[in-house]
């Protein structure tokens, strides 16, 4: 079974505009805050449009960018 993370719940998010508290339940805690911010931010800054939630966590590239310095 493949664990469930903050970019799958953007592309669910981005296909169905809508997520079940069940995959809120499997996200790990890191990721679910991290999703719930970013949702905020977009249901005000960006109107709820669902091409600009961003796609990957800022965390992970973050990391990658530390990564490659």
């Amino acid at each position: 079974m493949s664990k469930y993370h903050y970019e799958d719940a953007v592309v669910q998010l981005q296909e169905s505009g809508s997520i079940s508290l069940l995959d809120f339940k499997k996200l790990p805690y890191e990721d679910l805050v991290e999703l719930l911010e970013e949702i905020k931010v977009w249901c005000l800054y960006a109107n709820g449009e669902l091409d600009k939630l961003p796609k990957e966590s800022k965390k992970k590239k973050a990391k990658k960018k530390d990564k490659k310095e």
